[in-house]
């Protein structure tokens, strides 16, 4: 059976693309995880993963860097 994630995890595995860009405030952040969290429920878990493009190897990278 497939594991599935969790909003907070798959949210927290787009964000952190952007946590190490310098170009980015703690407040643009924030935004975006706002915006993020709405996508979530607006669209839900597959569709959310479509379009943040967390496929299976972009989870991969996150999971090694946690």
């Amino acid at each position: 059976m497939a594991q599935g994630y969790t909003k907070e995890f798959l949210v927290d595995a787009f964000l952190s693309r952007y946590l190490h860009c310098q170009l980015i405030t703690v407040e643009q952040l924030e935004s975006l995880e706002q915006l993020a969290i709405k996508l979530y429920d607006r669209v839900g878990r597959d569709k959310f993963r479509d379009y943040c493009s967390l496929d299976a190897n972009a989870i991969k990278l996150y999971k090694a860097q946690l």
